[in-house]
């Protein structure tokens, strides 16, 4: 009779956790629906959530974020796939993080005939803690897509990056490394015009105002493949030549100091037989085309310059005569070399601040 009894008790919590196993993930689902369509100025949805108790992890799918209230015809924010989990190499330095991976993220930055869609309305640090409760440790981005798309400009923009690549790692400083920067980042992409975007950054993201040290490259991309982009906000087109953009800034309680260096490599912007049906813009083309003849490094065939800034991160000040130094710099005196200087120093930022 008692094994009688035991054998029903089984049965009846199997059934219950069974039926809670089921129901679970309607649940979540109906919760992380709430959680987005709170979001102010979007509506967010889900398709399904997959749970792995034994993991300590949940996955969610089909995850899709329209901006409410303007005609633009694509998401904000459209993700395939999400895992968030426990990251449980850090609990074995008793530290309890997660981590996050999104998998085929697409995020549109857009502009219309009647608005825009920035993601700046919104405080989307909430919806991530109230998905996320645990604190992130790593975060991981597979193949993403990051667009700007102006869909009232003439012609349309469509400036992509594919391809990209993200890993954030040790980001609540659970490895306790030494040093003032303990996390690391990187990313790689992808763009239109066969450019490569390459950045690395060391990082300590728990400050109130985080501290870093970046250092970017953006090279080989074909100018002609930004004509629509010129054409739409400068009336300007190429005809050919290279775009690479190099980056270096650094970070110490709010004091940012950098730089950013553009370099145009066989720029070509004016031609003569294409263009002398439409007479004014022959003549702005002409105009830009001799102002970049003259002020280009005749020997390496570029057009350069070397923009610093520095000051409070809420308001940098951009040095407008180093910034007309550099190009003439570059023009007559010393070429700049295509790639970054090694010349920001978080070290002697803090140096300077103490």
């Amino acid at each position: 009779m008692e094994m009688k009894k035991v054998l029903t008790v089984i049965l009846i919590v199997a059934l219950v956790l069974t039926g809670l196993r089921i129901y679970l993930p309607y649940w979540v689902t109906g919760y992380v629906n709430r959680v987005l369509d709170d979001v102010p100025g979007y509506h967010g949805s889900i398709e399904d959530v997959d749970l792995h108790l034994f993991r300590g992890a949940y996955q969610i799918e089909g995850l899709n974020m329209v901006k409410t209230g303007e005609d633009i015809p694509v998401p904000f924010l459209d993700i395939p796939l999400i895992d968030l989990s426990v990251q449980w190499s850090a609990l074995f330095r008793g530290k309890i993080v997660g981590e996050i991976k999104l998998f085929e993220p697409e995020l549109n930055f857009a502009a219309g005939s009647t608005g825009s869609q920035t993601g700046s309305e919104a405080d989307w640090t909430t919806p991530i803690k109230e998905l996320m409760p645990l604190q992130i440790n790593r975060f991981l981005i597979e193949d993403g897509v990051i667009t700007y798309k102006d869909f009232g400009s003439n012609p349309e923009v469509d400036l992509r990056l594919d391809s990209l690549q993200m890993e954030a790692t040790n980001l609540r400083n659970v490895e306790g490394r030494k040093g003032t920067l303990p996390s690391s980042i990187t990313l790689t992409a992808k763009s239109i015009g066969r450019g490569f975007l390459d950045i690395s950054c060391d990082a300590n993201i728990v400050k109130d105002v985080p501290d870093f040290d970046l250092s970017a490259k953006f090279e080989g991309v074909q100018m002609t493949a930004l004509n629509d982009f010129t054409e739409a906000y400068a009336k300007l087109d190429f005809e050919g030549g290279t775009f690479n953009l190099y980056t270096e800034m650094a970070a110490s309680d709010g004091i940012l100091e950098g730089y950013v260096k553009p370099v145009m490599t066989d720029l070509k912007v004016f031609d003569l037989k294409e263009d002398s049906k439409e007479p004014l813009r022959a003549l702005w083309e002409g105009i830009a085309g001799f102002i970049t003849t003259i002020f280009k490094n005749q020997r390496r065939d570029q057009f350069a310059t070397q923009v610093p800034f520095e000051g409070d991160l809420n308001n940098p000040d951009t040095k407008i005569w180093p910034t007309i130094g550099g190009i003439l710099r570059n023009a007559f005196i010393k070429g700049f070399s295509k790639d970054v200087e090694n010349s920001v120093s978080f070290d002697e930022i803090v140096n300077s601040s103490e």
